[in-house]
């Protein structure tokens, strides 16, 4: 018989929407020794995603996130210190007995819960906190701050991809790690099989094929610009559907209005994701490598995609590079052409040959790379830190 282990998500995004949190909190709801709790920040972008019963999610609405006078450095500071006072007394009250700190912003509010109440600490870092796209030279320095003052308290440090935590051990000194792995989460019985719901959703022809975009949709880092340009070309006869929200979504639908082969799709929940993308041939992920957190990355749209069964064209990415040497899932690209885009794209279409390749190594990664696997990491070793 296990006791009872109070645990605590802290996280700086709504947690709502955040279907990485979710997914490890519903697989930890499902084992009767946690108690759950999660604190997250209110943030009214996306689809809210629904969290089983027994997870208890407070959502803070902060007043200072309306202050967009100051500097994203400045504002963050101010959001920090608004969250740290609301959330600092509730977070003591509920005497964690581990808590799961995701993000880097709110490590010091989960740095003092664990003070008062000697929690044990995980440090969830969905990126390469550092260095990340778009991120300014004063932020970058205040995260990595935060990290080195708080690396020596933190009891185990999760990331999500190798390169990732290698980079944390060589810089910060060398935790006890866990990679786990943004995969979706799929339903035991789930068989996947094809579907028409984009071709009848967008009357796309059956002899057309369907290229996908999941994600946050924005101009920089996404590639985005570039699937477009290959998309608008004469040879092309493929359509291009973008699944997710961003600032660059009223662009897509104007260009939806235009060309006949771009199609905008609204934001769905994590748990309909695979079975939507069943529904494309091929799924695209050209991240581009503009900060190291991109460059060692292993984005969640290539386990979607990989668990929908359908290829995938990629960046040559150092992580993703990795998992295509593994298993050949689709094509790599080295670089940012619209006209190789074009190119690897009309060669997908017209290779039968690599198609059927493709998919029996699509089949063989299914296993390996399921969220089956990575929750049950998460639940072996939170029992393992606790019993220390």
């Amino acid at each position: 018989m296990y006791k009872k282990i109070n645990i605590l998500h802290i996280s700086p995004t709504d947690i709502r929407y955040d279907g990485r949190i979710l997914k490890e909190l519903n697989s930890l709801s499902k084992l009767s020794h946690f108690n759950l709790l999660a604190f997250g920040v209110e943030d009214n972008e996306g689809q809210i995603y629904e969290p089983d019963d027994d997870i208890d999610i407070k959502t803070f609405k902060l007043v200072t996130r309306k202050l967009n006078i100051f500097p994203r450095p400045i504002k963050y500071f101010i959001n920090f210190i608004e969250a740290f006072l609301r959330m600092i007394l509730p977070g003591i009250y509920s005497n964690p007995t581990i808590i799961h700190c995701h993000d880097t912003l709110f490590l010091p509010i989960a740095l003092m819960i664990k003070l008062f109440c000697k929690s044990k600490l995980i440090y969830d870092a969905h990126e390469l906190e550092s260095d990340k796209a778009g991120q300014s030279r004063v932020l970058s320095a205040y995260t990595l701050l935060i990290e080195k003052i708080s690396w020596k308290y933190i009891d185990l440090f999760i990331s999500v991809s190798p390169s990732i935590i290698n980079w944390y051990n060589e810089t910060l000194g060398v935790k006890e790690s866990l990679l786990i792995l943004n995969a979706p989460q799929i339903d035991d019985k789930h068989v996947v099989t094809k579907n028409d719901y984009l071709r009848k959703r967008f009357n796309i022809p059956s002899n057309h094929k369907i290229f996908l975009y999941l994600g946050i949709i924005c101009k920089k880092g996404r590639g985005i610009d570039y699937f477009l340009e290959a998309f608008k070309r004469d040879g092309v006869e493929s359509h291009l559907v973008f699944i997710g929200y961003g600032d660059y979504v009223n662009e897509i639908k104007k260009l939806e209005r235009i060309f006949l082969k771009i199609h905008y799709h609204e934001a769905v929940p994590y748990n309909k994701i695979v079975e939507i993308s069943q529904s494309a041939d091929v799924g695209l992920c050209l991240i581009e490598a503009i900060s190291k957190s991109t460059y060692y990355s292993l984005p969640n749209k290539l386990f979607d995609y990989l668990q929908a069964g359908i290829p995938t064209i990629a960046y040559e990415n150092l992580e993703i590079k990795k998992l295509f040497n593994q298993f050949k899932i689709g094509l790599l690209i080295k670089n940012h052409d619209p006209h190789k885009l074009a190119e690897r794209i009309l060669y997908l279409i017209n290779t039968p040959s690599l198609i059927s390749e493709i998919n029996g190594q699509i089949s063989l990664a299914q296993v390996e790379f399921s969220w089956k696997n990575e929750s049950k990491k998460i639940g072996d070793l939170i029992l393992k830190i606790e019993s220390k």
